[in-house]
């Protein structure tokens, strides 16, 4: 092999190398100015790379916060849906119930009745709801349902009152049904956790929803609707007027739970203020934090766009030196 082959193949390498050099500072050139950043964070850096990985674990948690506030709102906002469907019920049993008097129908007592049993199933149902895979009103036990069925719960209430003779000893049976910590409704009612679902906002916060199906007022919505029911049962050996006499106590029993429900509304608010607070104060970090990393990894546009020009310079240069020796077009070079 002569000398002048080796000196063309030593040149050809060099311009090889040349040529990789410049395409990769030129795509490296090219990705900074289209993202904005230095392509090298390390080397561009340096000691401050340390600041740059505590701002990323910091708008990570962040994101983190960020993403569970998102899902507490809807669960919060699922609720206070759930919240209004129990109204509704309340007030349609209560203006079923509210007009039996001793003039009333057996017929007008039995729909009234059938009102309320509707109105004890929807509510139940509603109690039930579940946002994707999760119960909302059953505290920690967000797999299982709320409530038991209420066909099942009505079956043990209508076995409770029984052979019960009098109007007061109906309700007292229901009440203690409902309210006693031993009695059907921990029982058999409430198939929920005993633990409230805490929700942490941000790194120093949480949210304690603290309501579920077991609520004082949800069981005094429920009795109420049960009194309004439980006369069309076949168990009660009551007399027409004073299955009259029930139905009437029932809807006022369910005018006295509206202002219950509308505190627990007002209630469940205040803690959407506070998931809603601490998604205003973690955007205002997200920003700050975001920023301060932004300064540190930024590719200054002017000096990027600088080096450019000064790159196309060498490219060219280059391009002619190749194309004399290869008769090679720019396209074709720059593939």
């Amino acid at each position: 092999m002569s000398f002048s082959t080796l000196g063309d193949m030593r040149q050809s390498f060099q311009i090889n190398q040349t040529s990789v050099r410049l395409k990769s500072q030129l795509d490296t050139l090219v990705s900074e100015l289209t993202s904005g950043q230095k392509e090298d964070l390390t080397q561009h850096l340096g000691v401050q790379q340390s600041q740059v990985t505590g701002l990323d674990r910091k708008l990570d948690l962040l994101d983190r916060f960020a993403a569970s506030n998102t899902q507490t709102g809807q669960t919060l906002t699922a609720m206070q849906s759930v919240l209004s469907t129990l109204e509704d019920q309340r007030l349609s049993a209560s203006n079923a119930l509210l007009p039996i008097n001793v003039s009333s129908t057996p017929q007008q007592v039995s729909t009234a009745a059938q009102n309320a049993r509707l109105s004890f199933e929807a509510t139940i149902e509603g109690l039930n709801t579940r946002l994707g895979a999760q119960t909302l009103f059953a505290g920690t036990s967000v797999n299982s349902p709320a409530l038991g069925d209420p066909g099942t719960i009505l079956a043990a209430i209508n076995a409770t009152v029984a052979g019960a003779s009098t109007v007061g000893e109906v309700e007292a049976r229901i009440d203690a049904w409902f309210d006693d910590p031993a009695g059907g409704f921990e029982s058999i009612a409430y198939l929920g956790g005993t633990e409230n679902q805490i929700k942490p906002v941000d790194e120093n916060e949480d949210a304690t929803i603290s309501l579920r199906a077991d609520d004082s007022m949800v069981r005094d919505l429920l009795k109420a609707l049960t009194k309004g029911l439980i006369v069309d049962e076949t168990s009660l050996s009551l007399s027409r007027a004073e299955k009259q006499d029930l139905q009437q106590r029932a809807g006022i029993d369910l005018v006295s739970v509206s202002a219950d429900l509308a505190n627990t509304q007002a209630r469940l608010g205040q803690i959407e203020s506070q998931v809603e607070e601490a998604s205003v104060r973690i955007a205002a970090q997200q920003t700050s934090f975001g920023m301060a990393r932004n300064d540190l990894v930024q590719a200054d546009p002017f000096e990027t766009a600088t080096r450019l020009d000064a790159l196309q310079v060498q490219l060219e240069t280059h391009y002619t030196l190749t194309a004399r020796l290869s008769r090679l077009s720019l396209t074709e070079y720059l593939r």
